[in-house]
């Protein structure tokens, strides 16, 4: 962060007068602003650039009193001195510039407020309305990304008020002070992501690429997609999805243009041919959709990982895409998935890239980097290429310049390798678009093809749930909000019409909800498969699975991600497991409320 030099409001004198340097400085929005106890007013046309907390603030190093303290209208909720919240801006200019904040009191409350490490208290009156808060004047030396630090000292009224925005400025500087606006909030927070498009040999028929990626220890927070292998067709890399979960992600597109997988036709869905052993298979939308596999697998940062991407055509108007993965704690090349894409832009891989970016809000204002060496392609003739020169490419976030946190090029600890670094507020961005090159290596993969496991589709067996029964559960809705159904026991009589739903109907319930299932003896299992709610509406997102032998002492199998959609969804254990009891844990809903429902739970036999 840039130095601020922080202009501390001086007062006119203790001795003279009875007003402190604390005292509160207020106006309604239709008042001038009237300083009571500074050095003089502020200058006039002064604050009138407001900076939108809802889009630009984060609690720091704490994303759950982020997303519990930085809500619609900016920050509310605030009770804990402990949290330090800090709201970005970027100037483009250098100058002394205004501050303040707009806000209401419930009491009078103390804050402190930081600007790099220089300090002062500030006491504000209680009000029923937001008012303009003049605060002091900072001197921006350099251009770049700024904050604003917030603590709480005193709370009038329980908490330390509620804050919509920090504001800045006379008018002259409206044109160089950049920030996340209302119509980017959501964009704007997840932060820019950059990618890396790889300069191919030119007139070949590509059938491999092969990259390694290696992530930096403390560049991986919560949040990350550290992408290695993209194509026109979809994109492979690894994933921080939790503290205790971590992904191998591959996806292909289909050709249909849509966000909702379940409006995919027939002749444009995308196909499995097979999956590895503990893979999870199902279809993502939201961003284009599809077909969709992940590992859970816990990869280290400091670690460097390989991805071996292959893509042929096998069958008119299709293109085959197989992914392979290598860890060094395995030792050997594990088969990912392999889908059939129909209409596909052609029979080999083509548009090569990687990327990196981050799909947690609450985490935009954390750095990640990732360094990619090594890229080589295969040809049809049987060939190794290495890849060099690679050029900077960002996202509309980006391009529409919402952030300026992006870079990418050479690595400056390792000549032949390149790296990608978005999000934290950095100001040393790299320029769009920009060619880089990177020292050659020389040495190919040594890979053999013919040792590499082939897809085939494992056939599922459901395991006999005439015994099962629920035996608990967090909540149900009994009181005819759902009509006849909603009851826990629904997820077990083999109607997907039916379902459980979290109690709502003149009760309410808050996740984790949870659902507890007694198989009436001791089975084992390879996966479990769910059907979600027919209607889509309440379908449940991130869940963990336990299971246990006497309903006292449980153990988690993990934490795994349900698809929206009206089709099975299996989740492949990574190894089987033996038990007698197993609880479903429901803790996010794709809708993002507090409610979840599930239609049927089964689990199945792998053959």
């Amino acid at each position: 962060m840039k130095t601020i030099k922080l202009v501390l409001l001086v007062c006119i004198s203790s001795l003279l007068c009875n007003y402190s340097c604390d005292k509160d400085e207020t106006l309604n929005e239709s008042e001038d602003m009237i300083a009571v106890n500074a050095g003089g007013p502020p200058p006039a046309n002064s604050l009138s650039i407001s900076v939108p907390c809802e889009g630009n603030s984060w609690v720091v190093d704490n994303p759950t009193a982020t997303d519990n303290i930085i809500v619609s209208g900016g920050i509310k909720n605030w009770t804990s001195s402990s949290d330090k919240i800090r709201t970005y801006f970027y100037a483009k200019a250098t100058g002394s510039i205004e501050l303040g904040i707009k806000a209401k009191f419930a009491g009078n409350t103390t804050l402190k407020v930081t600007f790099d490490g220089v300090s002062q208290e500030k006491t504000f009156s209680s009000s029923n309305n937001f008012k303009k808060h003049y605060i002091g004047s900072v001197t921006i030396n350099q251009v770049g990304y700024y904050y604003v630090e917030l603590e709480g000292v005193t709370a009038g009224g329980g908490s330390f008020g509620e804050i919509s925005d920090v504001l800045l400025g006379d008018n002259a500087w409206s044109s160089n002070i950049t920030y996340v606006e209302s119509d980017w909030f959501y964009w704007g927070r997840r932060g820019p992501s950059c990618h890396l498009g790889y300069e191919e040999p030119a007139n070949k028929d590509i059938t491999w690429f092969y990259n390694e990626v290696t992530v930096p220890v403390g560049m991986d927070p919560v949040g990350s997609y550290f992408m290695a292998n993209g194509f026109s067709g979809g994109y492979f890399g690894m994933q921080v999805n939790s503290e205790t979960d971590r992904h191998i992600l591959f996806s292909v597109w289909s050709a249909y243009d849509t966000q909702d997988p379940n409006q995919i036709p027939a002749e444009y869905t995308v196909i499995p041919l097979g999956y590895g052993d503990g893979v999870t298979v199902g279809e993502f939308g939201g961003e284009g959709s599809g077909a969709q596999s992940y590992l859970n697998f816990p990869w280290v940062a400091g670690n460097t990982y390989k991805f071996l991407l292959k893509g042929e055509s096998n069958v008119a108007n299709s293109t085959d895409y197989t992914a392979y993965f290598y860890a060094p704690e395995v030792g050997e090349w594990k088969l990912i998935a392999s889908f059939r894409k129909p209409y596909s832009s052609g029979p080999h891989l083509t548009t090569l890239y990687s990327f990196i970016e981050n799909f947690h809000t609450t985490m935009g204002d954390e750095t990640r980097l990732a360094n990619y060496a090594n890229q080589w392609v295969y040809d049809t003739q049987g060939n190794w290429y290495e890849m060099t020169t690679a050029q900077l490419g960002v996202d509309s976030t980006a391009s529409n310049d919402v952030r300026f946190d992006y870079d990418g090029g050479v690595s400056s600890t390792s000549s032949n390798s390149f790296y990608l670094r978005n999000c934290g507020f950095f100001s040393d961005n790299g320029v769009p678009y920009s060619s880089h090159t990177r020292s050659a290596n020389g040495v190919a993969p040594n890979i053999n093809f013919s040792q590499l496991e082939v897809p085939s589709i494992p056939v599922h067996t459901e395991v006999d749930r005439s015994a099962w029964s629920v035996i608990d559960y967090s909540s149900q809705e009994d009181q005819g909000g759902e009509g006849s159904t909603g009851r826990a026991a629904d997820v077990l009589d083999g109607n997907v019409n039916t379902y459980w739903h979290s109690c709502w109907s003149g009760c309410s319930a808050a996740p984790p909800h949870h659902i507890t299932v007694d198989a009436g003896a001791a089975i084992t299992v390879d996966g479990f498969r769910f059907v979600q709610r027919q209607s889509l509406n309440r379908t449940v997102k991130d869940i963990e699975i336990q299971v246990s032998n006497d309903n006292s002492n449980w153990q988690s199998l993990g934490d795994f991600v349900l698809a929206k959609t009206t089709a099975n969804i299996d989740i492949n254990l990574p190894s089987p497991a033996t038990f007698r009891y197993f609880k479903f844990i429901a803790k996010v809903a794709h809708d993002g409320t507090n409610n979840a429902s599930m239609a049927e739970i089964s689990a199945y036999l792998i053959e």
